[in-house]
């Protein structure tokens, strides 16, 4: 799996996929508006499955203590680039996010989780990821898992290639809500996806108090086209009308990306 994976994200622009379109800053600007109230100067915060770093080099620049860690060496290579070249203090690591082990118990204040739970289709490799988050994080410390919904997936992958329209496929994700990277209707790599439901009983059930649930992009997504078309003024009433609706039950899992921020019990 870490191979298919590690290829996959070696093919794709991660470093630039929440800048490329108005319709993907809003799953920025969602993430870091709901963290904003929990974050200090000098606070200690993991960004575990960073990617490129969109976010560590944000919590960077403003103060923080950051540990970057992705299990993409391409991504953590160009991190590294990027703070060199921009003055940022932070720490870019290789590692695997079902594996904290060179971390210490209750390190960390803020924890982020915004990728890896996407790639775990096996209940013990999810697990291994929550417990870990969690131990590396302080007692009373924040954690936020991104997750990917299976209502919303099925209208972006046919979007992006008609031919994928197969009953089979709707059954895929839907009903079994995974496919592994070795299915034959696989169109990326190893993927599992949450229902809103699904994503808070798993984490109620590690001992996680969910203070904040919401829908990042929301409806840009599936209207991105006109999303994307907005001149700013526009673009600022949608982001009104988006942070108005995000958090609405009946939103969350029609959203191409969840964020789930929890505290550590």
């Amino acid at each position: 799996m870490h191979f298919d994976l590690i290829n996959s994200y070696n093919e794709i622009d991660e470093e630039n996929r929440l800048q490329s379109s108005q319709a993907r800053r809003v799953e920025y600007i969602s993430t870091v508006e709901s963290l904003e109230k929990y974050f200090f100067p000098g606070m200690k915060i993991l960004d575990c499955g960073c990617g490129v770093g969109i976010y560590s080099l944000m919590y960077a620049k403003l103060g923080a203590e950051v540990i970057a860690l992705d299990i993409v060496p391409k991504h953590i290579n160009r991190l590294y680039e990027i703070s060199v070249s921009e003055n940022i203090q932070l720490t870019p690591v290789v590692g695997d996010a079902k594996d904290l082990s060179r971390f210490r118990s209750e390190e960390f204040d803020l924890t982020l989780c915004l990728g890896p739970l996407y790639h775990l289709i096996s209940e013990d490799e999810q697990a291994a990821c929550i417990n870990e988050c969690s131990r590396v994080t302080k007692k009373d410390g924040i954690i936020a898992f991104a997750y990917i919904s299976p209502y919303s997936v099925f209208p972006c992958v046919i979007r992006g290639d008609a031919n994928r329209a197969k009953s089979e496929l709707v059954e895929k994700i839907v009903k079994e809500k995974f496919i592994s990277s070795d299915d034959q209707l696989c169109f990326w790599t190893d993927n599992y996806y949450y229902t809103p439901d699904d994503i808070e009983s798993k984490l109620k059930m590690n001992n996680l108090e969910i203070i904040d649930h919401l829908a990042t992009d929301g409806q840009s997504i599936a209207f991105q086209s006109v999303v994307n078309n907005l001149d700013e003024k526009a673009f600022s009433v949608w982001m009104n009308y988006h942070r108005l609706i995000c958090r609405e039950h009946s939103i969350l899992g029609s959203s191409n990306h969840g964020l789930i921020i929890a505290r550590k019990k």
